[in-house]
């Protein structure tokens, strides 16, 4: 029998089975705030150890497989944003997000070269590569907590744009190590290029999506107008990453704009408001869920597991855990927040797509050694989940700490 004629088949098998893992999994947190991360993770994992289907393939794709998750995940994120909160909580979910990218950087730089033995450059690359929370966790956890909106979004935030600053900065490093002759004047340009990236993402994901919003107001009651508005997405990134922007910045603010459109069309004084259906953000909701559910358990199916990058893994997570304590205490200073909220602030350490995106990037670059990153990488995503639920259920049973300090305006 021939297993070419096979692999068509499994991949049909693998896709089935990985939506009934997602959604199985999706109602697993709703009970017990595990994330089905890891079931999807492990489940990848344990069709790669049993050689269910070629990993090759997907080590082929993995740049479109990355992209894709990327600006759905983002666009669905900006969708479900209210635009006023995230302008009132921009600041110091900004300020969060530098800081914990400053001390995350330099404490898994240093167990990269005194733990692992890495050489500075490379062990710099693993620290920025895991710098920053996944925002795909901490939307699902943060809408569940009692936490003050304030608080939540905040965290939703600087999850947000952790993501698109560390990969902007990673590639920025990448560059550095493919051409060290060129050091000196790339690292000159590293911080222009994050700004201009972000700018030039989220000018060019506001102008589409406003316009956009007129273009889906004549389109109603015309069926396929959201696979219209994914064609726009795709293109709305593809033009950002060209000229030099952040498409994943674009993403987010194309479905911020949609998402809040009549918001949007208060501010610019437009003659009526601009909305769109309900179906379209479910629809989106289901695209979404399948994405990322096929991302987890892609990421799954190309590592390997070996002792020495699970203890790595495990003493990188440790260090993070470790640090976001400082992280917050800085990133909060000056503010008067309960003992129970920075708490709630300290525990979310999740890593995801991003790291799990990068993690494949030195590999396409040639960098030596470049599995390492992928195998240790595979181990923190999931051992930081792990540590998150723990922790979560751990501030859950104090809720009733939580509750009393939220003001009334703010409810």
């Amino acid at each position: 029998m021939n297993t070419m004629a096979l692999e068509p088949f499994s991949l049909l098998v693998l896709f089935a089975i990985t939506i009934v893992v997602g959604y199985i999994g999706s109602l697993v947190f709703e009970k017990t705030h595990i994330p089905d991360i890891i079931w999807l993770m492990l489940f990848g994992l344990l069709v790669s150890s049993l050689n269910l289907v070629d990993r090759n393939v997907f080590v082929v794709i993995s740049p479109f497989l990355s992209a894709i998750a990327i600006l759905i995940i983002l666009f669905d994120a900006g969708l479900n944003m209210d635009f006023y909160q995230m302008v009132r909580g921009v600041p110091r979910g900004m300020f969060l997000a530098l800081i914990g990218a400053v001390v995350d950087t330099l404490v898994v730089t240093a167990v990269g070269v005194l733990v692992i033995g890495m050489n500075l450059l490379h062990a710099l690359l693993l620290g920025i590569i895991l710098v920053g929370t996944s925002s795909a966790i901490v939307l699902s956890v943060a809408s569940r907590l009692r936490a003050r909106e304030k608080i939540k979004m905040t965290l939703e935030l600087e999850s947000i744009f952790t993501d698109p600053l560390v990969i902007v900065v990673a590639i920025v490093l990448l560059n550095i190590m493919v051409q060290p002759g060129a050091q000196l004047s790339t690292v000159s340009v590293a911080g222009s290029s994050v700004m201009s990236a972000f700018s030039i993402g989220a000018v060019v994901g506001m102008i589409t999506g406003l316009i956009w919003l007129f273009a889906l107001d004549k389109l109603k009651g015309k069926p396929f107008d959201y696979m219209l508005s994914l064609a726009i997405l795709l293109l709305v990134y593809v033009f950002v990453e060209a000229v030099g922007g952040s498409g994943a910045i674009g993403a987010l603010f194309f479905g911020l704009v949609l998402g809040n459109g009549a918001a949007f069309s208060r501010m610019l004084k437009f003659e009526k408001q601009f909305t769109i259906d309900h179906l379209f953000k479910r629809f989106q909701n289901e695209v979404s869920f399948f994405i990322r559910s096929f991302f987890f358990v892609y990421l799954g199916l190309i590592v390997s597991i070996q002792a020495q990058y699970v203890l790595y893994g495990i003493v990188i997570t440790f260090v993070i855990a470790v640090s976001r304590f400082v992280v917050v205490k800085l990133g909060t200073a000056g503010l008067q927040l309960p003992a129970s909220e920075k708490r709630v602030m300290s525990i979310m350490i999740p890593r995801g797509l991003a790291p799990a995106v990068l993690a494949q990037l030195p590999v396409v670059y040639g960098i030596e050694g470049a599995d390492i990153y992928t195998n240790v990488i595979f181990v923190v995503i999931l051992a930081s989940v792990l540590y998150t639920t723990v922790a979560i259920k751990f501030v859950d049973g104090r809720k009733h700490e939580i509750a009393p300090h939220v003001p009334k305006k703010d409810k």
